[in-house]
């Protein structure tokens, strides 16, 4: 097909959502077809992934040697160009605005995954998202708008195939992931064995727990305290002050150990663990503080690349985009050049979570996130953050006394009084509770 005519086939048009599986043939360290490869249940791996991506996707077709497999799907029209012909293949062809693509070869994929990844491009406003892992990118398991065909296009004319080398270019944002065998790519036997054995290993089925905590400083602050939160959802953590919600927050980034009792974090148990260790659980887990804790010598747009500076997986223009697009989801963009000396205290805290967005966090703690500003800028805050829990999906933690932020935001409820946790359950449970601790402090809102 002549390059003009492949350029302008393509065309925005239809359903809003589309998956693409990217299906190669023989594999030569495998000694067979990786696609057909058998996992745990009897699924082989085309089965299992063609399904999550069916799940999320909406429609999943094949890219490759579709016949092979009795699925719909596409020949690569650029053959002999790698994966970057068959996502190319998928964005000539695609009547959607973003498309899930995924290699053949991540057998614990999941649809939930592949959930927070439409959900992630839909809330912003970026060429491509990928799933990632500790700094590492995986953009053969991403969701590309479909204006990424003219780029594909042209890397390939260029002969620049690496995929890496290609989302670099594009408008990407890192949508990171809770469980590394999720991407898991498997290439060699050994390979499959050790994905299916970490695919087993689990501290807790909770994203963050914890377990019969108890703290005493000069006296007791948490007394027998267990509670859960699961991926995506947001917990509150009310009560009176001095009851050990922020120590609470403390135990969950390893700033205080428990003196009893056990903590996880990202399904790990983070009790007993080193610093070096703990560092890696705050790439993943992090915290905007009441102060915001922002450089008053860095501008709104500095501040925020700073949480950047250190991914070598980001060109200038990438980080610049997406400091760009993290500004205008927390409504800030005319605010880039300011310093923090010239925003209320609502304009920062909005800038510390969008500081804390470009980590790509999986969890995001809040302080009291609302103490201290207005009552419009509080109801701004709880719209953000409403909608990061909507369209990113994040876990989220948050303390506060504001219980209309609470009724807002919040699936589960922790109400601690005296250090106990006196409720923990859905937030819908909270006002049957017959505690008399409880329906005063409820009582109090209301007056």
């Amino acid at each position: 097909m002549p390059a003009e005519d492949i350029r302008y086939h393509h065309l925005m048009a239809g359903a809003n959502r589309a998956g693409y599986l990217l299906v190669g043939g023989q594999s030569s360290r495998m000694g067979r077809d990786k696609a057909l490869l058998p996992i745990e249940g009897g699924q082989t791996f085309l089965e299992h992934i063609s399904s999550e991506i069916q799940k999320s996707a909406g429609s999943v077709k094949l890219i490759g040697d579709y016949k092979k497999y009795s699925l719909p799907g596409y020949r690569d029209v650029m053959p002999g160009n790698g994966p970057l012909g068959g996502v190319f293949t998928a964005l000539h062809y695609t009547p959607a605005k973003w498309n899930l693509i995924v290699a053949c070869d991540m057998p614990f994929v999941t649809a939930e995954l592949f959930e927070s990844l439409f959900a992630a491009a839909e809330a912003g406003d970026f060429d491509c998202i990928a799933a990632g892992h500790d700094g590492q990118i995986e953009p053969l398991c991403a969701v590309y708008h479909n204006r990424c065909a003219e780029a594909a296009l042209s890397a390939i004319e260029r002969k620049s195939l690496k995929m890496h080398d290609f989302v670099s270019g594009l408008k990407t944002f890192v949508q990171h992931i809770e469980k590394l065998p999720a991407l898991a790519n498997i290439n060699t036997p050994a390979d499959l064995a050790a994905a299916n054995g970490s695919a087993k290993r689990s501290d807790t089925s909770h994203y963050i727990e914890f377990r019969n905590v108890y703290k005493t400083f000069d006296q007791p602050v948490l007394v027998d305290v267990s509670f859960h939160v699961d991926p995506g959802e947001t917990l509150a953590i009310i009560g009176r002050s001095g009851v050990g919600k922020s120590v609470t927050l403390g135990h969950i980034m390893g700033f205080i150990k428990p003196t009893r009792g056990r903590v996880f974090v990202s399904y790990l148990d983070i009790t007993d663990m080193e610093e070096a260790e703990l560092r890696k659980i705050r790439k993943k887990v992090t915290m905007v503080f009441q102060s915001g804790a922002l450089f008053d010598s860095l501008t709104v747009g500095e501040n925020i690349l700073f949480s950047l500076e250190l991914r070598d997986d980001y060109n200038e223009q990438n980080k610049e985009d997406v400091v760009d697009g993290l500004l205008q989801m927390v409504d800030l963009a005319e605010y880039k050049d300011h310093y923090p000396s010239d925003l209320s205290t609502g304009y920062k805290r909005a800038v510390a979570i969008a500081r804390a967005l470009a980590a790509q966090p999986e969890c995001i703690l809040y302080d009291e996130p609302t103490t201290m500003v207005d009552p419009i800028m509080s109801d701004h805050i709880g719209n953000l953050m409403l909608r990061l829990k909507n369209q990113l999906r994040l876990t989220s933690v948050v303390v506060t006394h504001d219980l209309d932020l609470m009724y807002k935001v919040a699936d589960r409820v922790v109400f601690l009084s005296e250090g106990r946790s006196i409720f923990f359950g859905p937030l819908a449970d909270l006002e049957k509770s017959t505690d008399p601790n409880i329906q005063e402090f409820l009582a109090m809102d209301r007056v």
